[in-house]
């Protein structure tokens, strides 16, 4: 009788903090079983500790919520982020005394589940001091191991769009680490920059990559930069450059389909399939002509000319109008 009274003092105690856990992982859009499974987890345990306890039981791998052949009872990706979410939620409420080096340890605990550790990874500018941040995500990026050097790359990320040096050093790396993982994840990590240098190192990487996945990364941010403009018409002749000198018909086709985006009304929509290797084609055709006939490679200037000249006759047969949706 009396443990069960302290039980239920010690869940009535905790509920408040459980009640407004609860409320923060809705926002976050966490999946309404994973929430119940945390909630009702932290009120059984009737511990004072909810962040320990939470990192103790992914730590143990919840085994609670597994059968004995391993299989999950729950949804385990969003239990995970749900998880996630409820550590960094309990961190945020720390005092800033030691609560660096706390989370760094609780990392080290946790860096078993890839999931869970990256979660945690991402979200480490939140809550670690950025001095100490940073001195960690580079002890990291100079492993020999490349999972710790992928590691590093994400937990410092953050940092380095605003720290020059720091971004110089992943530009480095972009460039010269020989495991295509990282070099991947480093180009992953800044894609989504709204910056223009960026954009002009992702088509560096889509040109001169040994890696078919780090030249497609590449490709995809050149793309969604010509769509959010990020790129302007300024930039035709930069981005068409290399498509002249490239034995790629990939990279000649990622090249044209940008340019094409560049230089076409935002009413319309660039049918992107039809723009094919072949077709190019005649493009680069009239670009070797007029150097035979100026005696010289192409200045910016006429290059932007030829392109434009070529493209817009075709616009009415390669793009289409935006169609609104009701």
């Amino acid at each position: 009788m009396l443990a069960a009274t302290a039980f239920h003092l010690a869940a009535q105690i905790q509920r408040p903090t459980i009640d407004a856990l609860e409320n923060y992982l809705n926002k976050e859009m966490v999946g309404p079983e994973a929430v119940k499974v945390i909630k009702d987890h932290l009120i059984e345990s009737g511990k004072s500790d909810p962040l320990s306890e939470l990192v103790a039981w992914a730590k143990a791998g919840f085994p609670d919520l597994q059968d004995e052949n391993g299989y999950w009872k729950t949804e385990s990706i969003s239990l995970k982020l749900g998880v996630v979410r409820s550590i960094h939620y309990y961190f945020s409420a720390l005092p800033p005394e030691n609560r660096s080096e706390r989370y760094l340890i609780t990392l080290k605990e946790l860096e078993r589940d890839d999931y869970i550790s990256y979660g945690l990874m991402v979200g480490a500018h939140l809550i670690v001091d950025e001095e100490l941040l940073e001195k960690e995500a580079l002890r990291l990026l100079q492993h020999t191991d490349p999972k710790l050097r992928e590691q590093g790359v994400v937990m410092g990320i953050a940092l380095a769009e605003k720290n020059s040096s720091l971004f110089e050093r992943y530009i480095r790396m972009l460039r010269s680490d020989e495991n295509a993982r990282v070099r991947l994840s480093i180009l992953s990590s800044i894609a989504g920059w709204r910056r223009k240098d960026v954009v002009f190192i992702a088509l560096e990487r889509l040109v001169n990559d040994p890696d078919m996945d780090v030249r497609d990364k590449g490709a995809t941010a050149l793309r969604i930069a010509a769509d959010r403009r990020t790129l302007s018409y300024e930039d035709l002749a930069t981005i068409l450059a290399p498509m002249l000198k490239t034995n790629n018909p990939i990279v000649r086709v990622s090249i044209g389909r940008a340019a094409a985006r560049l230089t076409t009304d935002r009413s319309l929509s660039i049918e992107a399939s039809k723009i094919t290797d072949e077709l190019l084609t005649s493009f680069l055709r009239q670009v070797r002509l007029s150097e035979r006939t100026h005696g010289v490679p192409l200045g910016q200037e006429i290059l932007t000319k030829l392109w434009v000249d070529w493209w817009t006759p075709l616009v009415p047969e390669y793009t289409k109008p935006y169609r609104l949706v009701h």
